[in-house]
């Protein structure tokens, strides 16, 4: 049992509950994940995951964040990006968060507005959870074990039979028989981020 969001109790055992810990430090390398409210599908529409990939690329660009990976899925966003110089991670997603939520909020469709109006009175927000996950990355090994992660995702799924073949997913870019601009094709192309560099 939740108690004041600081007690759990299982099996007659009480323990401390505490929130995922966000620790990326500004100008650090992060692994992020963030899900729609109650997980909710507000990317099931090619549409709304081709405006979702073009915000985050937009405000990569826009507050100096180095976009490394990504994947826009259903019900929830993974990227690797390297934080802005003068700002840590906490601070950064919540900007993606608000930004995307102002462009996508008055695309939903009715059906899509109703699945976020279920849940959206419970905490006072619209359309993401309140938390995310951030892990800095720290080796080389973790970079490409969380790049790896993410353009695995469609796969995983059944969305795509290869991780190129998602078009709402960085994992073209580190193919050899696509240019930059071809596999950033189903974003604006006055939004690309500079192509990833792996450190």
């Amino acid at each position: 049992m939740l108690r004041h969001g600081r007690l759990l109790e299982h099996d007659g055992v009480v323990a401390r509950y505490r929130h995922w810990q966000n620790r990326g430090e500004a100008g650090q390398t992060v692994f992020v994940t963030t899900t729609c409210l109650d997980f909710c599908h507000a990317f099931r529409r090619p549409e709304m995951r081709t405006r979702m990939a073009r915000s985050l690329l937009s405000d990569c660009l826009y507050y100096g964040a180095t976009l490394h990976a990504y994947v826009v899925m259903p019900h929830h966003v993974h990227f690797v990006a390297t934080l802005p110089e003068d700002r840590d991670d906490s601070w950064f997603v919540q900007r993606i968060k608000t930004n995307s939520a102002k462009a996508l909020m008055p695309l939903l469709l009715d059906e899509e507005r109703a699945g976020f109006a279920e849940q959206e009175g419970l905490n006072l927000r619209s359309f993401w959870m309140r938390s995310f996950r951030g892990l800095p990355l720290l080796s080389e090994g973790i970079f490409h074990q969380k790049v790896y992660y993410t353009h695995q995702n469609p796969v995983r799924a059944g969305y795509a039979e290869t991780f190129e073949a998602y078009p709402w997913s960085s994992a073209a870019v580190y193919g050899e028989r696509l240019t930059e601009r071809e596999a950033f094709r189903c974003v604006a192309e006055d939004c690309l981020a500079r192509p990833p560099v792996l450190p």
